[in-house]
C-alpha cells in the first residue's frame, strides 16, 4: 500500500520540492546544501545561542523570532528566485518549513492573526506580488490561522540589501503604519518575512503593531543571515 501511495502521491522534498525516490528517506539537498538553524536559537535575534547578536549595537532585538534556515547555499538561491525571479511556487515548501519551525519553537503561542511585511503599492505593482505575503499565506494555511494585511508602507525606501547595518536602522524609520481597517488592538500577531539580517525591518513593523495595540508580536522568517559577531552582515 505504501508503495502504491508513493506512486500516486509521490513524496516531495519540503525544501526544494523535488520528488523523493521511493528507496530514499530524504532528498540529497537537505543533507548537502541546507544549513538549518537549531530549534533553540536565540528568541530575540534568531541566531544560534553561541553566536547571539543581541548585544550588537546595530542589531535590533525582537520580542520573539524564529526561522528554520540559515541564509546560505540552496536556501539563499531559492529565496532569491522567489523574490526576484517570479518563482512563486517556492513559497509552498519554504512556507511549510516556516510553519513547522514556529510550531516547534513556540508551541504554547496563541496567535490570533498572521501578517507580513508590506511593500509600497508601486513596488508590488512592479514585482507583481509580495513574497512575504506568499509565505504568510502558506504559514496561515498550515497553522489554521487567518492571514490579514495589518500594515502598509507609505513611502519607498532604499533596498536594505544595498545598505550597511547603521544605514538600515535609519532607512525604515517611520516607514510603516497600520493598514486601513486593520484589526490590531489586543491581537497576538505572527509577522512573516523572508529574511532577517539586522532585524531593522521586523523591528519597525513590530514597533508599529505594538503601538497600534497588539498584545504581542512573534516574528517568523524563512532564513536568518549568517552572522559574525562584530560584523552582522557577513
Amino acid at each position: 500500500m505504501s508503495r502504491l501511495l508513493d506512486l500516486l502521491y509521490p513524496r516531495r522534498c519540503p525544501v526544494c520540492g523535488e520528488i523523493i525516490p521511493f528507496a530514499k528517506a530524504v532528498c540529497g539537498c537537505t543533507k548537502q546544501q541546507v544549513c538549518r538553524l537549531p530549534a533553540g536559537a536565540c528568541e530575540h535575534c534568531g541566531a544560534p545561542q553561541d553566536r547571539c547578536t543581541c548585544e550588537e549595537p546595530t542589531n535590533r532585538t525582537l520580542r520573539h523570532i524564529t526561522a528554520p534556515f540559515v541564509y546560505a547555499d540552496l536556501i539563499r538561491a531559492q529565496l532569491l528566485s522567489l523574490k526576484l525571479q517570479g518563482e512563486k511556487q517556492l513559497a509552498k515548501p519554504l512556507g511549510a518549513q516556516m510553519a513547522l519551525r514556529f510550531a516547534e519553537r513556540f508551541p504554547q503561542a496563541e496567535i490570533d492573526v498572521v501578517t507580513f511585511v508590506p511593500m509600497t503599492r508601486a513596488a508590488q505593482r512592479e514585482r507583481g506580488y509580495n513574497q512575504g505575503a506568499l509565505l504568510a499565506q502558506q504559514v496561515g494555511q498550515l497553522l489554521l490561522l487567518p492571514v490579514a494585511p495589518l500594515l502598509q508602507k507609505g513611502t519607498e525606501t532604499e533596498h536594505q540589501r544595498s545598505l550597511n547595518a547603521q544605514q538600515r536602522l535609519e532607512n525604515l524609520r517611520g516607514a510603516f503604519s497600520p493598514a486601513p481597517g486593520a484589526q490590531i488592538q489586543g491581537k497576538t500577531v505572527l509577522l512573516c518575512d523572508d529574511i532577517k539580517t539586522t532585524g531593522s525591518t521586523l523591528w519597525e513593523c513590530e514597533t508599529t503593531l505594538m503601538a497600534a495595540g497588539a498584545a504581542d508580536v512573534f516574528c517568523l522568517c524563512c532564513a536568518v543571515t549568517e552572522y559574525d559577531v562584530g560584523n552582522p552582515l557577513l
